[in-house]
């Protein structure tokens, strides 16, 4: 749901208050189920995420104020479906940004790291009732890498364009596909060495 580019039809990027309203847990798991569903109610979003509706509505109301998502039109309160009104949430980090902006930056990344980590730890904790089918493809990896800087830039823009060309295919999804979580990081580590 994140990334380096910034999408055109992302409006506010650079609104702090925006990239805090984004960080909440609940409006990432909503921002997440209309990318996989394509619409939804907050009635529905209750029985996926296991909330009540008046906090389905709340949440979603509140993506709405920021332009994430939109009313399709259809059908009245708890009822009225939504759908991403954006292809993509993306920040482009500035190194002289203003710190409310940084903060709200950070808050965003957490959150988005917590959720990660939670379907990942989902997944470790359900995969051996799954069918080898699906357990048997799945990935988790983990590598220690030394690159230079562009060498890190050219990876992130490599594994992304693959991940990209799969997104794209899943809009129209084959026969048997099921929702998957991919997440991406390759990010410097040892930072001290790397201070000015």
């Amino acid at each position: 749901m994140s990334s380096e580019n910034v999408s055109s039809d992302t409006p506010g990027n650079a609104d702090p208050r925006r990239l805090r309203a984004l960080a909440h847990p609940v409006r990432l798991d909503l921002l997440y189920l209309l990318e996989r569903e394509g619409v939804l109610t907050a009635g529905r979003a209750a029985e996926l995420l296991g909330l009540t509706p008046k906090v389905c509505s709340y949440h979603l109301n509140q993506l709405g104020a920021y332009g994430v998502i939109e009313e399709t039109g259809e059908g009245k309160g708890r009822s009225r479906p939504w759908r991403l009104a954006v292809s993509e949430i993306s920040y482009v980090h500035e190194p002289d940004e203003e710190p409310a902006l940084a903060r709200a930056d950070d808050a965003f990344a957490k959150a988005t790291l917590a959720r990660d980590a939670r379907v990942i730890e989902t997944f470790v904790d359900g995969r051996h009732g799954l069918p080898p089918t699906w357990r048997n493809v799945s990935t988790l990896s983990s590598n220690p890498l030394r690159l230079t800087p562009r060498q890190l830039r050219e990876l992130g823009d490599e594994l992304t364009r693959v991940v990209d060309r799969f997104r794209a295919a899943s809009r129209e999804p084959a026969a048997g596909a099921h929702p998957v979580h991919t997440a991406l990081y390759a990010v410097p580590t040892d930072l001290a060495d790397l201070a000015d």
